[in-house]
């Protein structure tokens, strides 16, 4: 069954964003609806004329607003995930989430998708313009107008005869979302319509028999006259039974839901790969492999009812002075150089846990994270990465001493957060927030992040990572102000192989002073703590 995405992921991102949109998509949506409107200088933005507006807390209509003018408010001001009153999406001091016209957002959208275009206001107009749009992509067999008056659909199908066409009602979902039967009745005698937007209320009845509008939707869709299908908006406080019945009646061709964690059960079901807790001291090194990025005394991996990623203080001064001695002086500078040629700080320690055995395809992985302290020029993340774990080394020796690194030979790339790229990952980023990262060649220093998103001095939350195809979308969620999950970003990475293999790392470094330059931060200690990793994989 197909599902769309109204809004995108609505619940989870501000709405009408890009990530809202992608991270639909790459929870299964095929379909993204959403209303359009014009700014005052001709662009075309996804949502209403004056919704989009008041997700930025905004009085302003679009139609009164340029683009530069609307970009200037933030999305994010009136999101907040389900139970979760308290959150605040991009941190205080950040840039704000910004609309995109739809001719960016169709460049950065897979080419597979199909738009449910909801047009309300700007008549005629606007759908020339939607569809100009997608003609000049070639793109108008993805394009289905939307509206509640016959006349505009009549007009989209006289524009291009690959544009669909969907008659909706006055209210966008819910009860009075499906159309008038009159208005019904003259769109399917024009012969120019696909599908019917309805709220399944429009459709049901509280007794479970079909309403009239049911009744006259299963007969048309039976119609050999008539290419017929509704688009079924379900109740929002309904659970997944809902979508499972809206799913069921046979004129059915999408369920429409503003969340794809809701529709997952009933329309998505994946196969478990992995469910592990990492409970006791050993390691299973038949499935689990734990190894260091640095090879040096200051970080300890090991299992202890979690993995845990311990980095001890660092016993030297981050900035020391420069000595004296002309000789010695210069004996300091090449060994930092060497340092940055080598990638070999001793200030620079971590490491962390990967799985043997590689993901085929799309999955979705997500694993608990507590941090001791949330500071600057300290990080973990969980990542899917091109490279395997390499050497499946215990954290222990035979006679059951801990096993610390020593030479080059007990380092990996693979355990440095951001290492061996490329990668995707989940991140929690200092005490900046939470983000997603990639790397899109095979550089260390082409490392790219999104910005920040929550509160990065939560300690405890859990990260998500899910993947289709060349697409990934990153999540968190926690016990304090995000009681829903929350999607922080996404990107495109067709560097990505389609085997990748899953790690789950952290470390600290040397960073410096924004206030200075020329000092740096204190170098921090910190233990982080994995548990609970969980896979499913969609085939």
């Amino acid at each position: 069954m197909r599902i769309a995405a109204i809004g995108g992921n609505a619940l989870h991102a501000p709405a009408h964003t890009r990530t809202a949109l992608t991270s639909a998509y790459v929870q299964g949506a095929d379909i993204l609806v959403f209303d359009v409107a014009v700014t005052a200088d001709g662009h075309v933005v996804p949502g209403s004329d004056l919704g989009l507006p008041r997700q930025a807390d905004s009085t302003a209509s679009v139609g009164e607003l340029t683009l530069t003018r609307l970009r200037a408010l933030d999305l994010s001001a009136t999101f907040r995930p389900r139970g979760s009153p308290d959150f605040r999406y991009r941190p205080e001091g950040h840039a704000p989430v910004r609309v995109e016209a739809l001719d960016d957002l169709l460049d950065a959208l897979p080419d597979e998708v199909t738009y449910v275009v909801r047009v309300s206001t700007g008549g005629k107009d606007t759908v020339a313009a939607v569809t100009e749009i997608f003609t000049r992509r070639a793109a108008t067999a993805r394009l289905v107008v939307a509206a509640s008056d016959p006349e505009l659909l009549r007009h989209a199908r006289g524009l291009d005869l690959d544009v669909g066409t969907a008659l909706t009602g006055p209210a966008p979902a819910g009860p009075g979302a499906g159309p008038d039967p009159g208005l019904l009745d003259r769109a399917l005698q024009d012969g120019a319509l696909d599908l019917v937007l309805c709220g399944i209320d429009d459709l049901i009845g509280a007794d479970g028999r079909p309403t009239g509008l049911g009744l006259r939707l299963g007969e048309a869709a039976r119609s050999s006259d008539v290419r017929l299908g509704v688009l079924v908006l379900p109740r929002a406080d309904r659970g997944h039974d809902d979508y499972a019945l809206a799913a069921a009646q046979p004129y059915t061709w999408a369920v429409a839901t503003e969340s794809t964690f809701d529709t997952a059960e009933a329309l998505r079901p994946g196969t478990r790969r992995l469910d592990e807790t990492f409970a006791g001291t050993h390691i299973d090194t038949s499935r689990f492999a734990l190894g260091y990025a640095k090879a040096n005394p200051h970080c300890h991996v090991f299992q202890d009812d979690g993995i845990h990623i311990r980095i001890t203080p660092y016993p030297g001064d981050p900035q020391p002075p420069p000595p004296a001695d002309p000789v010695e002086r210069r004996l300091a500078e090449l060994e930092e150089r060497t340092w940055y040629a080598l990638g070999d700080w001793p200030f620079y320690s971590g490491g962390g846990l990967g799985v043997t055995h590689g993901l085929r395809g799309d999955f979705a992985a997500e694993v608990l994270v507590e941090s001791a302290v949330a500071a600057q020029a300290t990080m973990c993340e969980m990542a899917a990465v091109n490279a395997d774990p390499g050497t499946h080394h215990p954290p222990y020796d035979d006679d059951g001493s801990p096993w610390f690194p020593r030479t080059f030979r007990d380092k990996d790339a693979f355990y440095d957060p951001h290492g061996a790229p490329p990668f995707v990952g989940a991140e929690h980023d200092e005490d900046d927030g939470y983000r997603i990262n990639w790397n899109l060649g095979t550089l260390y220093d082409t490392n790219q992040y999104g910005p920040p998103v929550g509160d990065g001095r939560v300690l405890a939350a859990r990260l998500r990572l899910e993947r289709r195809g060349a697409y990934f979308a990153a999540y968190t969620r926690n016990d304090v102000d995000a009681h829903d999950w929350v999607c922080v970003g996404t990107v495109r990475n067709d560097s990505m192989n389609e085997t990748v293999h899953l790690r789950c790392s952290g470390k600290r470094w040397r960073q410096e002073d924004p206030a200075d330059a020329t000092r740096y931060m204190p170098i921090p200690a910190n233990e982080f703590v994995f548990r609970d990793l969980r896979v499913t994989c969609y085939f």
